[in-house]
């Protein structure tokens, strides 16, 4: 059987592994893996333990899962040696929620990434504040995106998992507080990537309670501001076609909201 890198560290919280399923996840995540165990199925992540952003994302994962349950899969279990920094989440399955312009998906989407707008503010996360796109943008537009909403801007379609009834928002690798148009722009851009058109994404973002609470103007900045990261990226890595698109997705939105 195919084993992974932590199968020891992890061996008190599944018991003998069963049966491993590795995932291919990318976006930094070093080993992701489904893993059944003599003690329950699990949804497992590891990453190495050593200083840099792969690791101070995944123990903010952990740090915010408390607060998050109900939307995102309950973290079980963490572990870490000096090799390793494991979580372990309960195990769910579904389908990957529909961004196309017909998607039936619409009420799901709006329904979860509300239930994250509304969330408390942990203490934990009282010093998260969004910083992402301060560089790309001038001091006045940054007091406009500062904020204390909590965000969930890793949003695509693989990352809203469709279960039954559920909707879940996997992937809780850099929740950070700021202006409550962040997360609706964040989809709107997603939506136009899927295939809609600029028009139709404002129909699904006009849902959001972050979108109904935010002024004009912090939505047209934001959109701005977001043309320029987009950029940025294709710019430093101009073989990704996916950053390319995005970015045109990001400017046909900002050229809506004029």
């Amino acid at each position: 059987m195919t084993s992974i890198p932590f199968n020891e560290l992890i061996h008190p919280y599944t018991g003998d592994v069963l049966e491993l399923r590795p995932v291919e996840k990318g976006h930094g995540w070093s080993t992701t893996a489904i893993v059944v165990g003599e003690k329950g199925e699990f949804f497992v992540k590891g990453v190495p333990n050593r200083p840099g952003g792969r690791l101070d994302s995944a123990r903010r994962e952990a740090a915010i899962n408390p607060t998050v349950q109900g939307i995102s899969p309950t973290m079980r279990w963490q572990a870490e040696d000096e090799k390793w920094f494991v979580m372990g989440f309960d195990l769910v399955q579904g389908r990957a929620a529909d961004f196309g312009p017909d998607s039936s998906d619409r009420e799901r989407v709006v329904e979860v990434l509300n239930r994250v707008s509304a969330l408390p503010v942990p203490d934990i996360a009282r010093g998260w504040q969004e910083t992402r796109w301060d560089r790309f943008a001038t001091d006045e537009e940054r007091e406009l995106l500062a904020g204390d909403t909590m965000t969930y801007t890793d949003i695509h379609e693989n990352n809203v998992l469709v279960e039954g009834e559920r909707t879940w928002l996997l992937d809780w690798a850099w929740p950070t507080l700021g202006a409550s148009v962040i997360t609706p722009s964040c989809l709107a851009v997603q939506l136009i990537a899927s295939g809609h058109t600029p028009d139709s994404a404002l129909g699904w973002v006009s849902g959001l309670e972050g979108w109904k609470t935010s002024s004009e103007e912090s939505a047209v900045v934001f959109a701005r501001v977001d043309v320029r990261m987009h950029r940025w990226s294709v710019e430093a890595r101009p073989e990704e076609e996916w950053l390319k698109a995005m970015l045109v997705a990001a400017e046909a939105w900002v050229e809506r909201l004029r």
